[in-house]
């Protein structure tokens, strides 16, 4: 969360709870009512939204995690089938030619390990009859399919962060629109209540005060 964005939540918050404190005073109509249920949502649906950013950084780090363990894992799979195939030659076909990739990029590691399974698969019992665990070349197979996995993970994190920050933009701006609406009520009404407009005021502001404010008479503001 940005703090930009922080704040302007807090500041819908605090317009939020102004409106909730007052609400008696301005029972006006349904219409009232309505907005201001709405400006509550808004502040309801936001805290969501930003529980859901962080579950997406949080499963972003984990598939970040579990992208690197396997990249190393497939590697080290890689590894033995290649240094096993130089002893190996079935039918006049030598495997001493295959190589194990050095700086790639992961969708070449993973063509590499693919293409190597395809190579080798064939000659499974004579790589076994060199030394290959039986179970590596499964093995291997497993480790590109967790590898594929975690990378979708992560993809899907990243476009799961993306989808809330677009929410609470968009929930933000609604927000935004209730808040002047319901403001301009309060204005219109301040003569029977002229405290409201000038608490409203300092409720709404966005971010730390640049000048001083006139004193306004106490009320108590919830937090977040």
């Amino acid at each position: 969360m940005t703090r930009a964005v922080r704040r302007r939540h807090e500041a819908h918050v605090r317009a939020s709870n102004v409106f909730n404190d007052y609400s008696d005073a301005f029972k006006v109509t349904a219409g009232w009512q309505k907005s201001r249920t709405a400006l509550a949502a808004c502040v309801t649906e936001a805290r969501r939204l930003f529980a859901r950013q962080e579950q997406s950084i949080q499963d972003r780090r984990a598939a970040a995690e579990q992208i690197r363990a396997g990249r190393q894992s497939l590697r080290k799979g890689i590894a033995v089938i290649v240094k096993v195939g130089k002893l190996v030659t079935v039918d006049e076909t030598t495997m001493a030619t295959l190589q194990i990739p050095r700086s790639v990029s992961d969708v070449e590691l993973l063509a590499c390990a693919r293409g190597l399974l395809n190579r080798v698969t064939p000659y499974a019992d004579s790589f076994v009859a060199e030394g290959l665990p039986p179970g590596v070349l499964q093995s291997v197979q497993d480790r590109i399919d967790r590898f594929v996995a975690a990378k979708d993970e992560y993809a899907a994190a990243r476009e799961n962060f993306t989808a809330a920050s677009e929410s609470i933009r968009r929930t933000q701006a609604r927000a935004d629109l209730l808040v002047d609406a319901l403001e301009a009520i309060v204005a219109d009404t301040s003569e029977a209540l002229p405290e409201v407009l000038p608490i409203l005021r300092m409720a709404k502001r966005v971010g730390p005060r640049t000048q001083p404010v006139a004193e306004a008479p106490p009320i108590a503001l919830r937090a977040a």
